[in-house]
């Protein structure tokens, strides 16, 4: 049997066979040992347990050479199925290739100018201090002093590859900014970056008399950490029963040019991208919201859009290309079991290699979703898990379940909550009348009802 056609006890015994999960693992996946109550109240305030969200293995990614089932964390029907679906067909053409770029993350040391005008702690001042030149003339003074400064607020980090690396300055309107560039080794890095930015604020503060600092903080514009991945589809691989490839792949490029001149249609395509990236990042324990202010920071009017897609080489080229700031090690990825086990399932990438392996997956997302809409429209994938999920809203369980999906497929345009609520009644009124426990449920000697 496929991987999907499996319950979830037997995925989980093939993943054991095949060596990617051993029987702790197994183990870690049971709700019950998740996220266990010492570390959950560790990591947030006012802890009081977990909100889960499925786990699922996006299948025949092949990136770079390599073979691999990625984990989505998501609780949207289809993103999984969607995002296997798009990299079979890449697959079969070579797979994804990616290249990646950490030089680092930029903080910002933000000052007001009062009154006066630039001077040294002493308060000796210059005239000319103040005016950019001086600025300039101040930073490259200075610039081995505040490289100390920051080796000496995380002693271990040029260890792991990391350390200041770039500072300029520059005026924005009435502000002054130092801009810190600051390489992170495998970590995504936010408060590595953050208490470097903190040090070096105070060491500039004591020397600049007559500028106020107002503050010292990270940047989520990750210009400096970016990947690209491209793939290419043969026209043969995005066949419909009604559609030949060529035509497919003319039509979702077309539909890539047009969401990079409407705004409209730009923010729905991005969302499909982001289905697989934000699925894939969460998996991997890393900071979604630091993704997504990065993704989105990327763009404006020029550049709507992270993919591209045109027609050449006899099929479909796609690419994407995109700030990425992740991390491998650090912060939840490192401290939250399910992730952990999430890099386990990857053969434990590097920080590169995940920043292609999590764009890749919005690449594939991307892809999909792309050719359903130009080809059947989108409704028609979604429909079954949507009705489902309507059904597992009313309660259904167990074989009442399906029973209940195929009545509400025999007519999906009148699917409502209070249908579906009103055919379950009426399931279990059969079932009853038959003399047979309600589908889904059985009973104990006592009368008790549980739940198969």
């Amino acid at each position: 049997m496929k991987f999907y056609e499996l319950d979830t006890s037997r995925r989980l015994q093939m993943l054991v066979d095949e060596g990617l999960i051993d029987e702790r693992d197994r183990a870690t996946l049971a709700p019950s040992r998740a996220l266990p109550e010492d570390i959950g109240s560790h990591l947030i305030e006012n802890h009081i347990g977990a909100f889960p969200v499925p786990l699922g293995l996006a299948e025949h990614f092949l990136i770079d050479g390599r073979a691999l089932r990625v984990p989505m964390a998501t609780e949207e029907p289809s993103v999984i199925a969607a995002a296997g679906n798009a990299a079979q067909r890449v697959a079969r053409s070579g797979g994804f290739h990616t290249r990646a770029s950490r030089r680092g993350i930029v903080a910002q040391i933000v000052f007001r100018q009062g009154d006066g005008v630039g001077g040294d702690a002493s308060g000796n001042r210059s005239g000319g201090r103040s005016g950019k030149r001086g600025l300039a003339s101040f930073l490259a003074a200075h610039r081995r002093e505040i490289g100390d400064v920051a080796d000496r607020a995380h002693p271990t980090l040029r260890s792991h590859g990391g350390g200041l690396c770039g500072i300029e300055v520059r005026r924005t309107g009435e502000f002054v900014e130092f801009d810190l560039l600051i390489a992170t080794g495998g970590a995504m890095g936010a408060n590595t970056v953050n208490t470097i930015a903190e040090a070096v604020a105070a060491y500039l503060s004591a020397r600049l008399a007559g500028f106020d600092l107002l503050m010292a903080i990270l940047s989520n514009k990750a210009d400096d950490q970016r990947v690209h991945v491209e793939a290419r589809i043969a026209a043969a691989d995005l066949d419909t029963s009604t559609m030949p490839g060529d035509e497919v792949a003319s039509r979702i490029a077309a539909a890539a040019r047009f969401a990079e001149q409407s705004d409209l249609r730009a923010a729905t395509h991005n969302k499909g991208v982001m289905n697989g990236i934000v699925a894939a990042a969460l998996a991997a324990g890393n900071d979604v919201r630091n993704v997504v202010a990065a993704a989105y920071a990327d763009l404006d009017a020029e550049q709507r859009t992270w993919t591209s897609w045109r027609v050449a080489d006899g099929g479909l080229c796609g690419s994407i290309d995109m700030p990425m700031p992740i991390g491998v090690v650090g912060g939840a990825v490192s401290t939250l079991p399910v992730a952990r086990l999430a890099m386990t399932m990857l053969g434990h990438p590097g920080a590169d290699e995940l920043m292609g392996i999590i764009a890749s997956v919005g690449l594939a997302s991307n892809l999909s979703a792309m050719r359903a809409l130009v080809t059947q429209g989108i409704q028609a994938g979604h429909m079954h898990l949507q009705l489902r999920s309507l059904a597992m809203t009313t309660g259904a369980q167990g074989r009442e379940l399906e029973v209940l999906t195929r009545r509400l497929q025999a007519d999906p345009s009148r699917a409502s909550l209070e249908r579906a609520r009103v055919s379950l009644d009426a399931i279990r009124a059969e079932h009853a009348s038959k003399g047979e426990a309600s589908a889904g449920r059985v009973h104990t000697a006592d009368g008790r009802e549980m739940i198969e």
